[in-house]
């Protein structure tokens, strides 16, 4: 897609990725954030430089707490590794463990679990200090490379994973032309982002913790997510979207409406979760019990596109298709 030299040095006026359109409208003006008239893209303009970006992803991205007071990537270990468990059980609904390819690997949590599950597999990671832990400390096979610097083989993988990558990358459409070359036919394309279509973040403004417009410079919503993929050449098996409890504490602590603070708790209750009371409380924690019976009974009813991270499977389609 088309880019364009703004007067600011070192950044980059860009078109929406998905539609091609230039026909925005700004959304957060003191971030920088545009939304597509035609598609509804979300995304960062003008962009910010190579060089911004390599400021914001050295070694305190994996060492630092994700929260405050809570743990870092390299200390949580342990729960990711069951998370990403989970995540691997669901690709394997659609494919058998093969091949394996996960772009932007991190400290290769994903890949050690995947090849305890009969996966052979290879990861792709620009951090030198993530790409070579998951060696030293996993013997794994973490290459400290971009896709488009892999030049890896056409059709060699039978599954493609990107998880919390798509939106960081300086044009999504290429990126994924690219995870279709090196997937066979069938293979599956496994994606996590955040969710621009998400009351969290048609609530919470700049609170929402997963706007980050310094890094996420794409926020796609399910439907444009849903056409890029399909205009690249891959059919969405699955969709959905997964509750974020801290996000949503953030944003009902920072909303001043009353009606919203309302409709942002019932949203969490019915999800299991009771946001407006402090997490050390003990009605909170009774609360919590009546919130998870709720959660059960009406996850059959409630909107199932609402909430902050997008975890999408997608087919490659045969070519002539």
């Amino acid at each position: 897609m088309g880019q364009g030299v703004n007067t600011q040095v070192g950044r980059t006026n860009v078109v929406c990725n998905v539609c091609g359109a230039d026909d925005m409208e700004a959304v957060h003006p003191e971030a920088g954030l545009v939304r597509c008239r035609r598609c509804g893209l979300g995304y960062v303009n003008p962009q910010p430089s190579d060089e911004a970006l390599a400021r914001l992803y050295t070694d305190d991205y994996f060492t630092e707490p994700i929260d405050p007071g809570g743990k870092s990537y390299l200390e949580n270990r342990q729960g990711l590794e069951r998370f990403f468990d989970g995540r691997l059980r669901r690709i394997e609904r659609l494919v058998r463990p093969g091949r394996l390819l996960e772009v932007g690997a991190g400290l290769g949590y994903l890949l050690n679990v995947a090849v305890r599950r009969g996966w052979k597999a290879l990861g792709l990671e620009t951090s030198e200090f993530a790409s070579t832990h998951a060696r030293r400390e996993f013997g794994l096979d973490v290459r400290c490379q971009a896709l488009d610097e892999a030049a890896l083989p056409e059709g060699a993988f039978d599954a493609v994973v990107m998880r919390d990558l798509l939106e960081h990358t300086r044009d999504p459409r290429a990126t994924l032309l690219e995870a279709r070359r090196v997937l066979r036919t069938g293979g599956v394309l496994a994606l996590s982002m955040p969710n621009f279509a998400s009351l969290n973040a048609r609530l919470g403004g700049l609170a929402w913790r997963h706007l980050r417009p310094a890094q996420h410079l794409w926020h796609f919503t399910p439907e444009c997510l849903a056409r890029l993929l399909a205009e690249c050449g891959f059919d969405v098996a699955e969709c959905e979207s997964r509750y974020d409890s801290p996000a949503t504490r953030e944003v009902h602590a920072a909303l001043s409406d009353p009606e919203q603070r309302r409709r942002l708790a019932w949203h969490a209750f019915v999800r299991g979760d009771v946001v407006f009371l402090p997490l050390g409380s003990p009605v909170r924690r009774l609360l919590r019990v009546a919130a998870a019976i709720c959660a059960c009974f009406s996850r059959f009813v409630r909107a199932k596109l609402t909430d902050d991270i997008l975890e999408v499977s997608a087919l490659k389609l045969e070519a002539n298709r």
